[in-house]
């Protein structure tokens, strides 16, 4: 056993449908399967006893989400090139994952989970026939709106639900409502969510993705993962 990995490649795939109701574990184990099957020689990690690719992964997304921004941090025992691992992944994609990109990036760079400042989604949905974008206009101008938000437990706890979200746009035409919603932890409010607050209703959704992840750079704009 050398002294640490040698490269770190990071990894974007795409959640496809087929794999909308996997939980976050259920999916870290699939794409680290995928990884042991590649035959990049990895960076071991034990879990549960057993030998698995060393990965970091990205914030949760929900069951019941696509996404097309799903990151992996893969380190690998050898010095790789993100086309090798490219080249190695991209033949093991199916009607779950597919693998969009691969980048190489320095083995000590912060965590994923830690440089993601904000999400954005795109909500497919039968919305009330009176929910226009004036009312997004006029949740967009709350300075808060309290809610409460029942976990699984039945534990309440009341969450501002104007304060995650930095933008908000409604297409009506195509049902689609857009939202960008920062990540606070402890704080954060599903799209679902605003989207119900935003129409006062229950929008029936077709489909959520979860299209691109943020981070904030130092004047405090936006710049894509």
């Amino acid at each position: 056993m050398t002294e640490g990995p040698k490269s770190r490649i990071r990894l974007k795939f795409a959640r496809l449908a087929a794999a909308k109701d996997l939980s976050h574990l259920e999916q870290i184990k699939a794409l680290r399967a995928r990884a042991a099957g590649c035959g990049l020689k990895f960076w071991p990690a034990k879990v549960g006893g057993a030998s698995v690719p060393r990965m970091a992964f990205g914030p949760a997304v929900s069951v019941g989400h696509e996404s097309l921004c799903e990151y992996g941090d893969l380190y690998l025992e050898e010095f790789a090139q993100a086309a090798a691992a490219l080249e190695r992944l991209q033949p093991l994609d199916d009607d779950k994952f597919r693998l969009l990109s691969a980048r190489r990036i320095p083995v000590f760079f912060p965590s994923i989970e830690a440089a993601v400042n904000a999400a954005e989604y795109f909500m497919e949905a039968e919305f009330p026939a009176a929910f226009a974008q004036p009312a997004v206009d006029a949740f967009m101008a709350l300075k808060e709106l309290p809610y409460e938000k029942v976990k699984p437990s039945g534990e309440r706890k009341t969450l501002d639900a104007r304060a995650p979200v930095l933008s908000a746009s409604l297409d009506p035409a195509a049902g689609l409502l857009k939202v960008t919603l920062k990540l606070v932890p402890g704080g954060n409010v599903k799209p679902e969510t605003v989207a119900e607050l935003m129409c006062g209703g229950k929008p029936v959704f077709r489909r959520i993705v979860r299209k691109e992840l943020y981070w904030f750079d130092s004047s405090g704009k936006l710049e894509v993962f």
